[in-house]
């Protein structure tokens, strides 16, 4: 369903460009190369631009990450990744972190990424979307920003999220972007207890009440703080459930679109975007499949973007699509997650390995 009118187009996901606009007929020529052609084009790539956070969440999946001893990228680096990402086909540019605003150059990555040729967005625990920022964000061009909801109850959010009143300030934080013309988004997660106990749909009423533009659920990946934590992965029945329970809300007049895990990686689902739709750097530069897979297959400060996107491609994980998430997935866990070295840096390189598996 049209979730908003912006850049002259329907806007039908807050991740895509609108319909029709330049980048939006840039998708579709994306999409149909990827048809005929049999091309892997990316339409994502999702960059952390600091790993400075105010919060300190019991679930991160960035802090694996957190412990390598290297710089951050500059300003110049971010903006050739930006050019080479776009070159590569991708349309849609997430910022996240740690939390984006608390780079002092934000604006000016915004401001860098030609609206023409991709949506740039961002995903933020919502603090700093003060009345101000919000302003310098919508004139810098950013498309959607989609705020960490934990819990529709202020108490369990700000307790998972450890800074008292965060609830509050993001709430008021969403009502601020969308006054400045941003379309904005709840992210959550939906775990096994969260759907049984009713707390699910709750959190996709909280997002009709404050008039957001759409949620995305994600359900637990055991990554991050939460790398052990296999017990947390839902059962195929459970996903289905939720996939079926968030698309009855989706449909719903009146209520925000919906994107929900459970369905993309269900048995139902499109399948796994990691190494296929999308792609992930940390702020020193590693590309890796996606946010929540510690795993390396180059550094741009090493190689080009296109070079690491090819070596991901060729790598016998990722060589083909896949129908569910990795990381969800026993298998690939026990051959390239579990035998990471407990002294390891993360992300861990595993293109030294594909050297080995490919010869």
């Amino acid at each position: 369903k049209v979730l908003a009118q912006k850049r002259g187009g329907n806007v039908y996901t807050c991740f895509l460009p609108p319909l029709p606009s330049k980048a939006g007929v840039k998708d579709l020529g994306r999409k149909l190369m990827r048809k005929l052609f049999k091309m892997t084009v990316p339409s994502t790539c999702t960059l952390s631009v600091t790993y400075a956070c105010q919060a300190k969440c019991v679930h991160c999946s960035a802090s694996l990450n957190m412990a390598k001893k290297a710089k951050e990228l500059t300003t110049e680096e971010y903006k050739r990744v930006l050019d080479q990402a776009i070159e590569l086909g991708v349309v849609n540019i997430t910022l996240t972190g740690g939390e984006p605003l608390l780079r002092k150059d934000i604006f000016e990555l915004i401001r860098h990424v030609n609206p023409d040729e991709a949506n740039c967005m961002m995903f933020s625990n919502g603090e700093y979307l003060t009345e101000e920022n919000c302003e310098k964000l919508a004139e810098a061009g950013l498309f959607s920003v989609m705020v960490s909801i934990d819990s529709y109850d202020p108490k369990v959010h700000d307790e998972y999220r450890r800074i008292p009143g965060l609830f509050d300030k993001a709430i008021k934080g969403i009502e601020r972007a969308k006054k400045a013309g941003i379309l904005v988004g709840i992210s959550t997660y939906a775990t096994r207890e969260e759907y049984y106990d009713g707390s699910l749909e709750k959190i996709l009423e909280l997002g009709k009440n404050i008039g957001v533009h759409e949620i995305v659920v994600f359900d637990p990946v055991p990554t991050g703080k939460l790398m052990g934590k296999i017990d947390m992965i839902l059962r195929n029945e459970e996903k289905e459930e939720i996939a079926k329970l968030t698309n009855e809300y989706r449909l719903k007049e009146g209520y925000p679109g919906v994107i929900t895990q459970a369905w993309i990686n269900g048995p139902k689902g499109s399948g796994c975007f990691a190494g296929n739709e999308q792609f992930y750097m940390t702020s020193y530069g590693d590309i890796c499949p996606c946010d929540f897979t510690p795993l390396s297959f180059g550094n741009v400060k090493e190689d080009s973007l296109e070079t690491i996107w090819n070596r991901m491609l060729s790598h016998p994980a990722y060589s083909s699509k896949c129908n569910h998430c990795r990381m969800q997935d026993m298998e690939f866990r026990g051959k390239y997650i579990d035998t990471i070295p407990e002294d390891a840096t993360f992300p861990y390189p595993i293109y030294s390995q594909s050297c080995v598996l490919n010869a």
